[in-house]
């Protein structure tokens, strides 16, 4: 990478003037400007991304081969993208227009295929193996399903319907054990499509995690209360509190869960900083844009990628501590 630190020399004037930018001899943790259009040009991502030439042209990027998988337009030129991970050879993206609202995979040489078709409240995301769609679905009874599908064909692996109230949210899947969340009565819950049993865990609603690295984070209320907190502990002793807040919430893990990093919590209401953190809540670095910044990925243990806003146009940003470049567009 490019450097983009300017090292801290002797004497606290010059401390004082670079604080913006810099790590200070007391180990302060640095704030760093990451507006895009400064920074020096790196490498592409390592991770997979979007790339949208032209408004009618959209694929998916493999990092690891280069190669651009197409994505069909749903609807027409407005079409929104989230990508929601790798499954297999192939990628699950969310695709939004107007009144459309789909759950797509694409893979190279293999048709298009609508894995779900959604309601806007509905949530889906992918399980950190890439195997299922966790999704949920509101019914016309007024229930809502939370429902797992294979990331391959769409097909339902298993299904259970709660009260609306409860507001569920799957997270991930170990086995036939899913994670979720409940927002009516915050609580998290794993649930057990074999046995048909479901353990409530701890009185905290969970918004993100994975079985396999052991992480949890949970919200005391709905996030747009005033007064809601973020709580990050383990799923196997999530009474356990290893780092608490009421401004940031949890966007992401490190693969290797030692590290967390976070946007402000929805009743904060503003999108300008992104933090990155120790397992246990040390700050590590603050990264700062007045135009708008979001964590968007991990690329190693230490080095984070987010979308960052110029004027016109986001770039997805790379920095290593306080060490940043640019690394791509930003497509959504």
């Amino acid at each position: 990478m490019k450097t983009t630190l300017i090292r801290v020399l002797a004497g606290t004037a010059l401390a004082a003037t670079t604080l913006s930018l810099l790590m200070s001899p007391a180990s302060a943790a640095p704030t760093v400007d990451v507006r895009p259009l400064p920074l020096p040009v790196g490498e592409r991502p390592t991770v997979p991304y979007l790339h949208r030439p032209a408004d009618t042209s959209v694929s998916v990027v493999d990092p690891a081969t280069g190669m651009k998988t197409p994505v069909e337009l749903v609807g027409d030129d407005l079409d929104r993208f989230e990508l929601l991970g790798r499954s297999g050879k192939g990628f699950v993206l969310r695709v939004t227009n107007r009144n459309i609202d789909d759950i797509v995979r694409v893979q190279l040489d293999v048709p298009q295929k609508t894995l779900k078709s959604m309601y806007y409240a509905d949530r889906a995301r992918l399980s950190a193996d890439g195997r299922y769609l966790l999704n949920t679905a509101t019914l016309t009874s007024g229930g809502i399903q939370a429902q797992i599908r294979s990331a391959s064909t769409g097909a339902v692996v298993a299904r259970h319907t709660f009260k609306a109230s409860t507001r569920p949210d799957p997270i991930d899947v170990s086995g036939t054990r899913v994670l979720l969340g409940g927002f009516g009565t915050p609580r998290t819950m794993i649930w057990d499509w074999q046995s048909g049993t479901i353990k409530t865990i701890a009185s905290r609603a969970a918004y993100a995690g994975s079985f396999a690295s052991n992480r949890l984070a949970t919200y005391t209320k709905d996030p747009s209360n005033l007064d809601a907190c973020s709580v990050v502990s383990t799923v196997s002793a999530p009474g356990t509190t290893l780092w608490r807040g009421c401004l940031e919430a949890v966007a992401s893990f490190s693969p290797d869960g030692a590290r967390f990093a976070t946007n402000a919590i929805e009743h904060e209401n503003h999108a300008d900083v992104v933090r990155r953190r120790s397992l246990r809540g040390t700050l590590l670095t603050t990264y700062r844009n007045p135009n708008g910044v979001w964590m968007y990925a991990w690329e190693t243990n230490t080095r984070v990628l987010m979308s960052s806003a110029a004027t016109r146009e986001s770039w997805l940003v790379r920095c290593e501590v306080a060490d940043c470049e640019r690394a791509w567009r930003s497509y959504s």
